[in-house]
């Protein structure tokens, strides 16, 4: 129903991946409504020059035979959070159908909402010139002091 089957994520003896050129990786359970858990252990790299643009490999262990094919990016960044925004997007659809997303070995929730970063958003640079403009203030009426 959900196109996963259990599988275990290939380890070394030291728990690190086995496969060289991996850059980061992020371990996460499904429970399908049916009960079933799942270890699924996700891999991003190695990232690497493709024509004009770069591309950065993902690799899912643990609830699929086929992983995506490499996601392509104008830099090397860019090809690294289209990825990381693939995974997030696929957990979301599961999520949708009712799978719960776990942190590996326990019952609690992973927050999808904080799987990608959102800080505040990147204001423009400010002008060279960073005086604050000036405004025109009424000014009170001189008083003649007998003059």
């Amino acid at each position: 129903m959900f196109g996963i089957t259990t599988m275990k994520a290939p380890k070394s003896s030291e728990g690190k991946s086995q496969h060289a050129g991996t850059i980061a990786e992020r371990s996460v359970d499904l429970l399908t409504p049916s009960g079933e858990r799942i270890a699924l252990l996700v891999e991003f790299g190695p990232i690497r020059k493709s024509g004009q643009g770069f591309r950065c490999r993902v690799r899912y262990h643990g609830g699929w035979e086929d992983s995506p094919p490499d996601i392509g990016g104008h830099d090397s960044l860019e090809a690294l959070l289209l990825a990381v925004d693939l995974v997030h997007a696929m957990l979301v659809d599961f999520a949708r159908d009712g799978v719960r997303v776990l942190w590996p070995g326990t019952s609690n929730d992973y927050d999808l909402n904080a799987f990608l970063p959102h800080g505040p958003k990147a204001e423009p640079a400010a002008p060279t010139d960073c005086r604050p403009a000036r405004t025109k203030t009424a000014r009170k009426p001189r008083q003649d002091r007998g003059r």
